[in-house]
């Protein structure tokens, strides 16, 4: 079963691009995909499905600055975060994206891997108080 998964990863891709490619009509081209996925106890990103490393040749930021150089800065992005990674994760992806000027359209999903299933946060919702009980 875990290497359908893996064989299934780029359709799955290309499957959310034709999903949200509506949602991102005012750009000209397909959103670019970050993702942080748990497996084996690690945290694996990927960037338009290829898995990212810590070295200088093949960090977050080195692939998304070439992607923002070939596409432009105004490409449209989607988040998708497991939801057995730290949520701290979100930030560290929204930061990464930041300093390389893809502030542009973003959606955040968390996403459950087992279940290939996940669910879009909002942040422009109206907040809800903390009761004081």
């Amino acid at each position: 079963m875990k290497n359908y998964c893996w064989r299934a990863f780029p359709t799955r891709i290309v499957l959310l691009m034709v999903v949200f490619a509506p949602a991102f009509a005012g750009s000209q081209t397909s959103p670019i995909i970050v993702s942080v996925r748990v497996e084996k106890a690690a945290l694996i990103y990927r960037v338009n499905g290829k898995i990212v490393e810590d070295s200088k040749k093949n960090s977050l930021i080195t692939n998304l600055a070439r992607i923002a150089s070939l596409r432009g800065r105004e490409a449209s992005i989607i988040i998708i975060v497991d939801v057995r990674a730290p949520f701290a994760e979100v930030g560290k992806l929204e930061t990464a994206l930041d300093r390389v000027d893809l502030t542009y359209p973003r959606r955040l999903f968390v996403a459950d891997f087992s279940s290939s299933t996940m669910n879009e946060i909002h942040w422009d919702q109206t907040s809800v108080p903390i009761p004081s009980n």
